[in-house]
């Protein structure tokens, strides 16, 4: 059986422990429940994978508390900046291009406007990889009794925050080209990112 922990700072702080050592958890986010693993832990990655069906060429979002997280991995332009400004923490996801030694060419970025994911990051003091907590291809949860659901196994813990605020994925706007891109709508119309 798979733990369900409150989200009160003692069990974040034991979360982070958690994640440091390789384990994949659940989480509460402003708009939807996420799972996730270190971004700097390799294996633990692929586990996050591997618990959530996810084919590999789909590149997980890394979660970081704000901009200061994203310097040393991904290139910020202008207006990544601005948008970061505006947005930060909310739900907008950022493409940008990847620094090395990140070995793809571009790397999705997120500061979420929850208390129980920022305190995570902030206790971990580095970025998660991160999806929503569900199968691939099954309805993203909004609360931990639908993360219990939809994934029985693989999970390490789950994080209960109540229910989330939003209850859609952000909005993802690739900036990595000549011209920016919305990949999904969600949250933030695309009317306010793109002039």
């Amino acid at each position: 059986m798979i733990p369900r922990w409150p989200a009160d700072p003692s069990h974040l702080a034991e979360a982070a422990d958690r994640l440091r050592a390789g384990a994949v958890i659940a989480f509460p986010t402003d708009t939807l429940y996420a799972v996730g693993a270190r971004a700097g832990d390799p294996a633990a990655v692929q586990r996050l994978y591997q618990v959530k069906h996810r084919p590999a060429g789909q590149p997980m979002v890394w979660l970081v508390t704000g901009r200061e997280q994203v310097d040393a991995a991904a290139v910020i332009s202008l207006a990544a900046g601005n948008l970061m400004q505006r947005f930060w923490p909310g739900p907008l996801t950022l493409v940008l291009p990847a620094r090395a030694p990140i070995t793809t060419p571009t790397i999705a970025v997120r500061a979420p406007d929850h208390e129980v994911a920022l305190g995570l990051l902030r206790a971990l003091a580095e970025p998660i990889a991160s999806s929503s907590a569900n199968l691939a291809g099954a309805p993203p949860p909004g609360d931990a009794d639908a993360v219990l659901r939809g994934m029985p196994d693989g999970l390490d813990l789950v994080l209960d925050g109540g229910p989330c605020r939003i209850g859609q994925p952000s909005t993802i706007l690739d900036l990595s080209g000549t011209t920016p891109r919305i990949l999904r709508q969600g949250a933030i119309p695309a009317s306010e990112l793109i002039p």
